[in-house]
């Protein structure tokens, strides 16, 4: 049985990522990252929890796979994580770790 591989790679975009996250430790949040651009370590995109994309501006770490981003609801952070199955010929792209606070009005 083969075991799924972590690969090293820069993140893709654009690029469409799951996003399962907790606030005040309540998993309550689901929804889709995506990324449509990076430059300079900074990232532009959407992000879509109820089917109405919503603009985010955020930063990459490349050293640490470390992701924030702000939308105007709410901030995120977490780390993404790359790795081929090979077993199904696969690469996965997961969103973990995921840490979010609601902005006050």
């Amino acid at each position: 049985m083969q075991t799924a591989q972590q690969t090293m790679v820069s993140i893709p975009f654009p690029s469409v990522w799951g996003i399962h996250a907790a606030i005040a430790g309540r998993p309550i949040v689901w929804g889709l990252l995506n990324i449509n651009s990076i430059t300079d370590n900074r990232i532009v995109g959407t992000v879509n929890f109820r089917g109405t994309p919503i603009p985010i501006n955020g930063y990459w770490d490349e050293n640490t796979n470390q992701i924030r981003f702000d939308s105007p609801f709410a901030a995120f952070s977490g780390n993404l994580t790359i790795f081929d199955d090979p077993l199904i010929r696969i690469r996965h792209f997961v969103l973990g770790s995921v840490k979010s606070s609601m902005k006050t009005q």
